[in-house]
């Protein structure tokens, strides 16, 4: 039996080129869908990363935020300068000479860097 399984598929040896092609961009075109699906936040998991900045801020803890915008997903590493709610942006310094400001609408995950 485990020989029949394993010439189950020794007809896709024989597969057109073009047939090839298409199944590898199909395959392509799944992995970027997984790379750049946008998770579903619930409301406690939203509430989770809005206490971690805001503890973050207020004792100007280190925080690495992953945004996932057009470019793809961006690992940021920094301090929170501030929130502003009226933009939805955040504030970071993040060791270069202007803060970084990040959409929050952007922001798929927010972890402390800094123990405590």
């Amino acid at each position: 039996m485990s020989k029949k399984f394993s010439q189950q598929f020794s007809c896709s040896k024989m597969m057109l080129p073009e047939h090839r092609g298409s199944l590898q961009q199909h395959a392509d075109q799944n992995r970027w869908e997984q790379e750049y699906r946008r998770p579903i936040l619930d409301e406690q998991e939203q509430e989770q990363l809005q206490q971690i900045l805001e503890q973050a801020l207020l004792k100007k803890q280190s925080i690495k935020i992953i945004v996932l915008n057009e470019s793809g997903r961006q690992t940021i590493y920094g301090i929170p300068l501030r929130i502003n709610p009226g933009t939805g942006t955040i504030l970071l310094s993040t060791g270069c000479v202007r803060p970084l400001a990040v959409k929050a609408a952007d922001v798929i995950h927010l972890e402390k860097t800094d123990p405590g």
